[in-house]
C-alpha cells in the first residue's frame, strides 16, 4: 500500500512539474509572426508598396481601425513610387503595434490574402500623400497641398 501511495504520488509530482515545464515553454516560443506584402498599381503607373507584420496564428481578418492601438498588426510601411519606379514618398503607420497617424484605416484578410473594406493609409500633413477607399469603389491617390487642400493624384481600381 505505500507503495501505491508513493507511485500516486510521484505521478502528480511528474505532472505538475510537466504542466510546469510546458507554461514556461509557451514563453520560448514565440506567437508566429507573418510578413506580408501588398502592390497595388495605380491608372497612371504610380504603385503603392503595403509592407506589414501580424501574428499569423490568428486566423481572423486584420481590422486595424482609426486610433491609437492596431489590432493584430504589429508593423506596417507604406511606399509610395512615380510612374517610374521612384519613391516617392514612405511612411511608418505602425510601429510595435501602435498606429503613428491620426487618420488610419486597414483592413486584410490573411486567409485570402486580399484587402477587404476601408483603407486610408500614409501622410497627414501637407507635402505628403495618401490612399484612401474601399475595396468595392476604388482607391484613390491623395497628394496633400502646402496649403492644406488634397487633390487627386490618381484613381486605383482592384
Amino acid at each position: 500500500m505505500n507503495y501505491q501511495n508513493l507511485a500516486v504520488k510521484l505521478t502528480a509530482s511528474v505532472t505538475a512539474i510537466m504542466a510546469i515545464a510546458l507554461i514556461n515553454l509557451a514563453w520560448v516560443f514565440p506567437a508566429v509572426a507573418a510578413t506580408q506584402k501588398v502592390q497595388i498599381k495605380s491608372l497612371e503607373g504610380y504603385q503603392v508598396e503595403i509592407n506589414f507584420s501580424y501574428d499569423a496564428a490568428q486566423n481572423t481578418p486584420l481590422l486595424s481601425e482609426q486610433g491609437r492601438e492596431a489590432k493584430l498588426v504589429d508593423d506596417l510601411k507604406v511606399n509610395f513610387y512615380d510612374p517610374d519606379g521612384k519613391m516617392i514618398a514612405s511612411y511608418d503607420n505602425i510601429v510595435d503595434g501602435i498606429i503613428q497617424s491620426k487618420y488610419f484605416e486597414f483592413n486584410y484578410d490573411p486567409q485570402t490574402q486580399q484587402l477587404q473594406g476601408k483603407v486610408d493609409l500614409g501622410g497627414t500633413s501637407a507635402g505628403e500623400m495618401y490612399l484612401k477607399g474601399d475595396i468595392a469603389q476604388g482607391f484613390s491617390l491623395i497628394m496633400i497641398e502646402p496649403s492644406g487642400e488634397e487633390r487627386v493624384v490618381d484613381q486605383v481600381k482592384l
